[in-house]
């Protein structure tokens, strides 16, 4: 009798501490952890979250030709897109229709070589683009030159993306100096601060990793599982991630020197030697948080997403509709409370959406775009939350 009550209570304890440490394992630790079992992936549909998907193609003619669209800012009802490849700010209405571009290449006064990220400045209204050698140009929303200023400060070296946190504070993120974020007075030319020291190689994997979410910029880095708000003086945690034993710290790592000499694949295989997953998105509203990782061990990227409503996430291999929904090829990810909207090449327009997702209207607009006869434009994808 008393080994079977003992056998009973050693049962009880185990069973207990088995449970316990399954909830351990599934709760963060805090409501700025995100917690993501990698081992244990999901199934999801894309109508878990949304409840229809809308097609906006872009027009395509001569003068309209877009390669990529690797950014985009909705602002009083237009479509502000960058096409890194030409240098170009195309300009279209919300349906697609083409408006305008700024088209400056040049050397003299108010053109430049080169664009690599552009907002519009909320305090002032205009347009700024940013040449990754220090210079920013201004411009009013119809492309008129307004000016430009420098970015100059010794040790600069180059700024690849920027946010505007006030009237007179840009912050800019630098991919390969060992400082990432660059706080700088554009209007007294002045250097505030510097911070988030990270290995130098490791700027090579960052991708769209500055975002804004309303009126706030947040930014992420390859291989370090915490997102920041950039904030008027310095950076603050916003949430991180907390992927069990795989989570590293992710600022810091061992290249040879094959891989520093630019060698992206190399780099890439040493990158995975050291950290299981490369964060190459990551987005989020007022309910959900969205991720998307690559893995070595998979052909493609995976995602996250995580209900705030609830504190559980889903890691994601495949959708059950077999579609991509993420950065396919760095394009911008826009992510608001009421939709999402991505950019896609019409050459993977069926690696994003199936005809069988979408309602009469859009099965047209699907099928007339799956019938043209030479490549067009790329196309919007909006899917709208439930």
């Amino acid at each position: 009798m008393k080994k079977l009550i003992f056998g009973i209570c050693l049962t009880a304890i185990v069973l207990v501490a088995a449970i316990h440490m399954n909830m351990c394992k599934q709760k963060p630790q805090a409501d700025d952890v995100i917690f993501v079992d990698m081992d244990q992936p999901e199934s999801a549909s894309l109508f878990d979250y949304f409840s229809s998907i809308e097609i906006i193609p872009l027009e395509t003619s001569p003068d309209v030709l877009i390669a990529v669209v690797t950014k985009i800012i909705i602002h009083q009802d237009r479509y502000y897109m960058l096409d890194p490849t030409q240098s170009i700010i195309f300009v279209l209405d919300q349906k697609g229709k083409f408006l305008f571009k700024i088209d400056k290449k040049g050397r003299g006064p108010g053109e430049y070589s080169f664009i690599q990220d552009f907002n519009i400045n909320p305090f002032s209204g205009n347009l700024e683009l940013l040449e990754p050698y220090g210079r920013v140009h201004v411009y009013d929303l119809s492309g008129n030159h307004i000016e430009t200023k420098r970015v100059i400060f010794p040790g600069f070296r180059a700024v690849h993306m920027f946010a505007v946190v006030d009237s007179h504070t840009h912050v800019f993120h630098a991919m390969f100096q060992p400082k990432k974020i660059i706080y700088f007075n554009l209007d007294e030319n002045k250097l505030l601060h510097e911070e988030f020291e990270e290995n130098e190689r490791l700027g090579s994997f960052a991708t769209k990793n500055l975002y804004q979410y309303q009126d706030d910029w947040y930014i992420f880095r390859p291989v370090h599982p915490v997102v920041y708000k950039i904030g008027k003086e310095r950076l603050e945690v916003a949430f991180r991630f907390d992927f069990g034993t795989y989570t590293r710290e992710g600022t810091t790592a061992v290249f040879s020197e094959e891989a520093k000499r630019t060698l992206f694949n190399k780099g890439i295989e040493e990158l995975f030697d050291q950290f299981p997953y490369l964060i190459q998105a990551v987005r989020h509203n007022s309910k959900y948080v969205f991720a998307s990782l690559s893995r070595r061990d998979l052909d493609h990227k995976v995602n996250v997403i995580h209900d705030k409503s609830t504190g559980k996430s889903k890691y994601i291999l495949d959708f059950t509709e077999q579609v991509l929904f993420n950065s396919y090829r760095g394009e911008e990810i826009i992510v608001t409370d009421e939709y999402v909207l991505m950019p896609c090449r019409w050459v993977d327009l069926e690696k994003r959406i199936t005809k069988e997702m979408l309602d009469d209207r859009n099965k047209e607009i699907f099928e007339e775009l799956l019938q043209a006869e030479m490549e067009l434009n790329p196309i919007l994808i909006k899917y709208r939350f439930k």
